[in-house]
């Protein structure tokens, strides 16, 4: 194993990850004259959407603004084909970010970082990776991304099934071949809202294996035309600062008329009944995840979310012919928005085809597998292949995956058991020189994620350029900090509907996962205000030494 002799080969920062945000930050703290590296586990630049190659992956967030800003030479340089960007678009246009910044000659790609230990004496850290190497850096920079560790259903027999059991999130690079297949899909969640209509169209026969119904509404994806191009030179610099301003989900649909748009800035009692039910109407016309957060109040009032639940609701019997069917598509039993919207294409005129049969697994339960494929109800149905979209150990478990030491070989996986802890989802106390870009307790996933990142990077550096300027050997958050962000994040969480939620949002997805808010839904806006408090301040919530 390759081993540093000598403080010349210590990097200043390492950065883990080759996505939207580990690229960023390689060029900002290479920019600002620091030595850099980037271990990405990949192959090649993209982080999560790298490895999400199932059929019909693409953003839920409009491709104009699913992009860089930091770069007026990426800025410039890039021309979206659809509304909402398919996953090779994306992984293209961070490879020819990566190209037009020289980036990849300090990256190194197939390097899975497996330890990270930070070392007390010299206050440095010292990584290994799955190859056998070895780097140590000053700073540890996290870019792994809230959401790129899949998590497998844990039933009984699955591993006995002779066929192919495929997660979407880790998709074989040769597409396998679905024709004259029986396949199975288990989850409704937002990879499979995208995969299952295209999957249908390639196989014999799909047998959807359901266990909660979800929210979901059309993309409306299309084309971006020369007019397209010709609103966005003109409002490019308008609609980012709304963005920046913006509390919630994705800021809004950005070509959306402004009448309806502003909408969630007021009250719903502001609106006549009537008037409520247009801007519903025109928002799902319009098409995109955020339907129903029409209203300022859509997360606070129970009778606002439910009557965004209800809109999206009647809409599923307009589309799936079949009256039982689309009972069980119906979701209930949770407020809107304490799961993740989905967004895709036909997903609910999949089900009125011949092939495609919808399994609800509350009221029939998976009993086991079998090797020639799975007993429900007390009847087996055969099958040649099993997809898992099966979701994500979210926000914490790209770093628990990871054997992350800190201050007198503190476990972090052990430190996060009872629950995640951070000073604004970017710092760890008794984890020095540690730094998350959507980090637990962070709004990442709230937000548009690429915007968020861009802050969050943009912060980072700059107390990591603090630090170098000032001498300081060990930058960590301080317990009272820590402690103080958390009571703001789970004080956010009271008198909300987020209160009740049960869903990755709060761990419940993953089996021993301590059920707790993992992101801040005080808003974006609000965030980056804290965020800019707290570097104006000279950052108090840090022990700086």
């Amino acid at each position: 194993m390759s081993e540093p002799t000598s403080t010349e080969n210590i990097l200043d920062v390492l950065v883990l990850g080759a996505g939207f945000a580990g690229l960023h930050g390689l060029y900002r703290l290479r920019e600002n004259g620091l030595k850099v590296l980037a271990l990405e586990a990949a192959p090649d630049v993209g982080g999560a959407w790298y490895w999400n190659r199932y059929p019909g992956a693409r953003c839920d967030v409009e491709s104009l603004v699913y992009c860089y800003t930091f770069s007026p030479l990426l800025d410039e340089g890039w021309c979206w084909s659809e509304r909402y960007a398919k996953r090779d678009e994306i992984c293209a246009y961070l490879g020819w970010a990566a190209d037009k910044l020289d980036l990849r000659r300090d990256i190194r790609f197939n390097s899975r970082v497996i330890s990270a230990v930070f070392d007390d004496k010299n206050n440095w850290w010292t990584f290994r990776t799955q190859g056998g190497e070895s780097y140590r850096a000053r700073h540890f920079f996290s870019a792994a991304g809230p959401i790129t560790t899949p998590i497998m259903p844990d039933i009984p027999g699955i591993k006995d099934f002779k066929g192919p059991v495929i997660h979407t999130a880790r998709w074989p690079e040769r597409a396998p071949d679905f024709a004259g297949k029986r396949v199975a899909i288990i989850g409704t969640g937002s990879s499979a809202v995208q995969a299952i209509p295209i999957i249908a169209q390639q196989c014999e026969r799909l047998t959807v294996l359901m266990r909660t119904p979800n929210f979901y509404a059309p993309a409306r994806n299309r084309p971006l035309t020369d007019g397209d191009y010709e609103w966005w030179q003109k409002n490019r610099d308008l609609t980012r600062q709304r963005l920046q301003n913006c509390q919630r989900w994705g800021g809004g649909d950005i070509m959306l008329d402004d009448a309806i748009n502003d909408t969630m800035f007021q009250k719903a009692s502001d609106f006549t009944p009537q008037r409520r039910r247009e801007i519903y109407e025109a928002r799902y016309e319009n098409g995109g995840g955020v339907v129903g957060w029409a209203f300022c109040d859509a997360m606070a009032d129970v009778a606002v979310n439910e009557e965004a639940a209800d809109f999206l609701r009647s809409k599923i019997g307009t589309i799936v012919k079949d009256r039982r069917t689309a009972e069980k598509l119906v979701p209930r039993g949770f407020a809107y928005g304490t799961k993740r919207c989905t967004v895709g294409t036909d997903f609910y005129e999949t089900f009125n085809r011949d092939n495609v049969d919808l399994i609800d697994l509350k009221a029939e339960p998976i009993e086991r597998f079998t090797p020639e494929g799975v007993i429900v109800g007390g009847r087996l149905i055969e099958l040649d292949v099993l997809i898992c979209a099966s979701g994500f150990d979210a926000l914490t478990g790209a770093l628990t995956s990871i054997d992350v030491r800190g201050l007198g070989g503190e476990s972090l996986k052990k430190s996060w058991a009872p629950g995640p802890h951070s000073h604004l989802g970017i710092s760890i106390h008794g984890f020095p020189n540690l730094y998350m870009v959507g980090g637990p307790l962070s709004p990442s996933v709230l937000t548009n994620v690429v915007m968020t990142n861009e802050m969050q990077v943009e912060w980072i550096a700059a107390l990591i350029g603090h630090c170098q300027k000032n001498g300081v050997r060990r930058c960590e958050a301080t317990r009272s900090a820590e402690e103080q962000w958390g009571r703001q994040v789970n004080d956010l969480v009271k008198g909300t509907l987020w209160e009740n939620a049960n869903s990755w949002y709060v761990g419940t997805n993953v089996p021993g996962k301590p059920r707790a808010i993992l992101a801040y839904v005080g808003g974006y806006a609000a965030y980056r205000e804290r965020c800019l408090q707290e570097r104006d301040l000279g950052y108090p919530g840090f022990s700086l030494v």
